[in-house]
């Protein structure tokens, strides 16, 4: 973000990371200088509900993750990360602030780790009905249903689709 600055283009950085992750002084340090130079940076804070084996409510004491931008000086949002289109529009419009030079923004995507943080971790931790719950969200089916009902995707178009990514 700041080479895209110092070299006056117009790219934007956007990196992503975990709930538990963005507790770490890196981030708040980042987060700091790219407010106080306005860098064309945006974070996505993946709420997974779990940091590791730590739930969300004893991670933090505010409301959402995206309440930590207003310390910052930058806007930040929430949104259902099951949502392709919520995530979308957020990103975009976060990016066209970036390239504005309005400086950075914070996005939180809400969603859930559906298995456990590592190949060792069997996720013992959370409760199975929050996982049965969170699986009926499961983003891709549900942006699956979305284009079908709006008649973008067909039956015959997934079949297509499915059997050339299976090829590579």
């Amino acid at each position: 973000a700041l080479a895209s600055k110092l070299r006056k283009e117009r790219a934007v950085a956007m990196t992503y990371i975990g709930d538990g992750g963005a507790s770490v002084g890196e981030v708040h340090e980042g987060l700091m200088m790219a407010s106080a130079m306005r860098l064309p940076l945006i974070l996505i804070f993946e709420n997974n509900q779990f940091a590791y084996s730590t739930p969300v409510a004893k991670q933090f004491a505010g409301t959402t993750m995206s309440d930590r931008a207003i310390g910052y000086g930058i806007p930040g949002i929430t949104v259902d990360g099951t949502d392709v289109l919520a995530v979308y529009d957020a990103c975009r419009i976060a990016v066209e602030r970036a390239r504005n030079s309005e400086g950075p923004s914070i996005i939180e995507a809400v969603t859930m780790r559906m298995h456990g943080h590592a190949a060792h971790d069997n996720a013992w931790y959370v409760p199975k009905e929050l996982l049965e719950s969170w699986k009926k969200k499961d983003p891709i089916a549900r942006f699956e249903r979305e284009l079908m009902e709006w008649g973008v995707l067909t039956g015959q178009k997934k079949t297509s689709v499915t059997r050339d990514i299976e090829a590579l």
